[in-house]
């Protein structure tokens, strides 16, 4: 396929310094359907803004058909946005609204009232030349935005969360509207959201991000059934995840039992299993590989979701009817529905200098020279430190740990919660707790000093 855009080593900070966006690498092929999905604060937006021309990158390069206009200004490029708030002139009619950045160019009235009604009947809203936006529902609002966007023939059409201000019912309605126009019209879209279900429902390819990096893409399905890491994992959908290890070719153990899988990993690689709810088999129990009992019974209208506990363990599985709490139900998991994934070793490593009095500088924190492998080094001696998710705590006291921060993400791993800090100069910090923490939450992350893993770096 023909690639219309493409984006190289985009970086982008504000004036603190501290990087929205850092390294990204994204192309957009002519006519398909993108959407940028991730967690508020993630970047998404601020990366449509930069291919809008509202923003400039610091470095990088944003290509169209090959040439960079990543510091030319919005008038300049081909390309035209719908915002989450419509800006519709409210002094204007509808057509007038539409028709205005035509004029700006000094059409021909007899072109701008031809494509003016062209772009009325792609969204649906003939006749309603005359009327006023404020006569207007919320999901016509949007659609006159989508035509004063459309009219102007952009190669590339960016919509920042057009639905967020419709209730479920519109903004399913306006989902199938969006996919028809854009089927109709042929134009690459560039779409972001927040909401799962949205991006499913619309896009030719979903782009993941979190903290300013993209954490996979790729078509619906392929990010549905299988996510590149946790993070992907946790925030599409519902999951079952487990932390645990490979045993041997096909088998792996999590969650306390040893199941087979489809895995070519190598035994002994450590990783997180997923298991949808959907896959999750309910049986009698004694029927199953293990015995829970039924904590939740919660009716969503196509399905009872159901969860259940086994020791220190939950899970989540779609019922056909209702269980009674309390009672016991056999749980398996299909091989072929165990997703695996190999465990991140790259979280919570960082890289510093040891000083002359044995302790050790890193760029947001220091550690006191307590440590054997301190002791023995060199001044000026560049290491590396490491700790596992697990060997952390979270703690409320802002003087308990080495390094403070607000719970930025939270997954929860079958017995655990595993959280994403993000200290103060927003570098991340991943710990393991028991406890539930809520977002946004001060803490410090404790980690004994004898848990701290120290190399030497060349």
């Amino acid at each position: 396929m023909e690639k219309i855009l493409e984006l190289n080593h985009i970086t982008k900070s504000y004036e603190d310094g501290i990087n929205v966006i850092e390294g990204l690498n994204l192309s957009v092929n002519k006519g398909e359907l993108v959407t940028l999905l991730g967690p508020s604060g993630c970047g998404k937006t601020t990366l449509l803004r930069m291919i809008g021309g509202f923003d400039l990158p610091n470095s990088g390069e944003i290509l169209l058909h090959g040439e960079d206009i990543g510091q030319l200004p919005p008038d300049k490029r081909p390309i035209n946005t719908v915002f989450q708030k419509y800006a519709l002139f409210p002094f204007l009619n509808i057509y007038d609204n539409i028709a205005f950045g035509l004029r700006q160019k000094k059409m021909d009235k007899d072109l701008i009232r031809q494509k003016v009604k062209h772009a009325l009947t792609v969204v649906d809203l003939e006749g309603f030349e005359k009327r006023s936006v404020d006569s207007l529902s919320g999901g016509q609002q949007q659609r006159v935005a989508v035509a004063r966007a459309i009219v102007n023939e952009p190669e590339i059409l960016l919509l920042d969360e057009p639905l967020s201000a419709l209730d479920h019912k519109m903004r399913l309605e306006m989902q199938a509207e969006i996919r028809s126009m854009h089927d109709n019209l042929g134009m690459t879209f560039i779409y972001v959201t927040h909401d799962q279900e949205e991006a499913m429902n619309l896009s030719d390819r979903i782009v993941v991000m979190a903290n300013g990096v993209i954490q996979q893409e790729g078509v619906p399905e392929e990010i549905y059934d299988h996510p590149a890491n946790i993070f992907v994992a946790d925030f599409i959908g519902v999951s079952n995840i487990f932390t645990g290890v490979v045993t041997e070719k096909r088998r792996a153990r999590f969650a306390g039992r040893t199941f087979k899988t489809n895995t070519e990993l190598d035994a002994g690689t450590r990783i997180e299993a997923m298991i949808r709810p959907e896959n999750v088999e309910i049986r009698p129990a004694g029927e199953g590989a293990i015995d829970a009992v039924v904590t939740g019974d919660i009716y969503k209208g196509t399905h009872h979701e159901i969860t259940a506990e086994f020791g220190k363990y939950e899970v989540t599985a779609n019922g056909k009817k209702k269980l009674e709490i309390g009672s016991t139900i056999g749980i398996d998991f299909p091989g072929e529905a165990i997703h695996l994934m190999p465990h991140d070793m790259d979280m919570n490593v960082f890289e510093g200098v040891v000083n002359d009095d044995g302790s050790a500088d890193f760029t947001y924190f220091s550690l006191a020279p307590d440590a054997e492998f301190l002791k023995n080094a060199a001044a000026g001696t560049k290491i590396a430190v490491s700790f596992e998710p697990s060997d952390a705590d979270l703690s409320d006291d802002p003087e308990a740990g080495f390094v403070t921060g607000n719970i930025d993400t939270i997954m929860y791993i079958g017995d655990h919660y595993t959280y994403i800090v993000r200290g103060d100069n927003e570098e991340e910090y991943y710990a393991d707790d028991d406890w539930l923490w809520n977002m946004g939450d001060r803490v410090s992350v404790v980690v004994p000093q004898d848990k701290f893993r120290y190399r030497e770096l060349p």
